[in-house]
């Protein structure tokens, strides 16, 4: 099998993310869109996009909001703004350079150049305004738009009440609370009750939820968590989607962006919709998911916000590769609400169980991870590189070859990378048949246990070639960092 490099793979990156921010002027609709003659507006448009690059979720999004913070500071006529126009032009040059870090800095610091040039004292102050429920529209300022990085976008008051805040030790993110014939109850992923102990469900007022028992969808990343009832607001579900929506139609993603336990909603359009599965063209954020998809013209649930990588398992780690599952490039990244009108079933789920089984899974995961790291990960010090350093199993057996090759003529150290080769061979084998075996794990987890199964057997297969390819063999070793 030839597996194409990481190195290539970045290569590939680089290029595009030059295109895009090469035609981002002419991609981005807001360039073209007009503006006050008033300077505020200009500066308030610069700086949402400028909150929006700090949470994109890859670095084609976050070029294209970078661009657009650009153009309406170029259109302002605030002599100050000099300082933040520099920096969003260097914090656009890292990015074209993958310096993500560096990038991230420069948009901090033409946030708070943007709010000293515009001498920002108009906040309110917490014992005297309202802000209402999250999720309800507000009239944008500077104060306001530095508080929330994603279009605001109205929702009714009840609407925004029934979405909810989900936190616990390892995750955070957001639900809704939805009427079943059995009950009120709240819908979320199910990614949020799995190996996320001290779970907590808060409403809006910051009100305590009661959880009387949980249930899975037999198929899907979907959790049905029956509560108690203490005159909640509730959204509708649609019972058929494909009645009432289509490509095009507008629907609002209502969540817990970042995890900041602040409700923001963001707008966009329907792309798509499949049998289990709605696309849409909403930016998502860390904490989105679990919130509603919300029909803007009926009003009504369409599905339950997830965020997936598209990753192409048919080609091996061609296209499953740890830089391409981490990195989000060349279009990997499409946001997703799950279906509710189609699922099959609803299954209970004994909290214990679905804990260790959980932490089973993103264990296995992780050592995938580490092994590809290890194998095609470019030799340097960006994080993907040195990935295979938080497998403990794999620095002691790249540690034992060191060791064995030190002073060694070439036969010795040949000998040294052969024993390497086997211990990482072992590794790759390790927890197979117990993830092979369907009864272990719930029925919502088949279809992960086959991603991570197909991608660690790619693993395999790639070490089954560099066993048999002397040349790959003496290259395998890494240096200890």
């Amino acid at each position: 099998m030839i597996i194409t490099p990481v190195a290539s793979i970045a290569k590939i990156a680089k290029d595009h993310l030059t295109l895009i921010l090469a035609v981002a002027l002419l991609a981005c609709p807001a360039f073209f869109a007009p503006v006050s003659a008033s300077n505020a507006p200009r500066m308030d448009a610069a700086l949402s996009h400028l909150l929006q690059a700090q949470s994109a979720p890859d670095e084609n999004q976050e070029a294209t909001d970078l661009n657009a913070a650009l153009h309406f500071l170029n259109m302002a006529t605030n002599k100050q703004k000099g300082p933040a126009l520099a920096l969003v032009q260097s914090a656009i040059s890292d990015l074209s350079q993958h310096n993500t870090l560096q990038a991230n800095d420069d948009i901090t610091q033409a946030i708070a150049a943007i709010h000293e040039a515009v001498g920002d004292n108009s906040a309110p102050s917490s014992h005297n305004s309202d802000p209402g429920a999250f999720g309800t529209s507000t009239t944008p300022s500077i104060s306001s738009v530095f508080q929330h990085n994603a279009p605001s976008v109205p929702l009714t008051e009840d609407q925004a009440k029934a979405v909810v805040l989900i936190t616990g030790d390892n995750v955070q993110g957001t639900g809704f609370m939805i009427k079943t014939p059995s009950g009120p109850a709240i819908l979320t992923n199910i990614h949020f009750i799995a190996n996320n102990p001290n779970l907590k469900v808060t409403t809006n007022t910051g009100a305590f939820v009661t959880i009387l028992s949980e249930k899975g969808a037999s198929d899907r990343d979907l959790a049905l968590l029956a509560i108690k009832d203490a005159n909640y607001k509730y959204l509708e579900m649609a019972n058929d989607i494909s009645r009432i929506a289509q490509p095009s139609d507008q629907v609002i993603t209502p969540g817990n962006s970042q995890g900041g336990d602040v409700m923001l909603n963001s707008s966009g359009k329907i792309l798509g919709i499949g049998p289990e599965r709605i696309e849409f063209s909403n930016s998502v954020n860390h904490g989105n998911s679990g919130g509603p998809v919300l029909h803007t013209a009926s009003g009504k649930v369409l599905g339950v916000v997830t965020e997936e990588m598209k990753i192409d398992l048919t080609n091996g780690l061609d296209k499953a590769s740890f830089a391409n599952r981490s990195m989000a490039l060349n279009g990997s990244m499409r946001c997703f609400g799950l279906r509710l009108d189609t699922v099959s079933s609803w299954v209970p789920i004994d909290s214990k169980r679905i804990q260790v089984e959980t932490a089973f899974l993103d264990q296995f995961a992780q050592r995938s991870r580490c092994l590809d790291s290890f194998l095609n990960a470019p030799k340097g010090n960006r994080p993907e590189d040195t990935l295979w350093t938080k497998d403990a199993k794999i620095v002691n057996a790249n540690q034992t070859y060191t060791e064995q090759a030190a002073g060694a003529d070439a036969s010795q150290k040949t000998d040294a990378a052969r024993v390497l080769y086997g211990e990482l061979s072992d590794l790759a084998s390790s927890d197979l048949v117990t993830i092979q075996n369907p009864n272990s794990f719930y029925s919502f987890d088949q279809q992960r246990t086959k991603d991570e199964i197909a991608y660690r057997k790619a693993i395999q297969a790639e070490l089954d070639t560099i066993g048999d390819d002397p040349g790959r063999l003496v290259s395998l070793p890494r240096a200890n960092n």
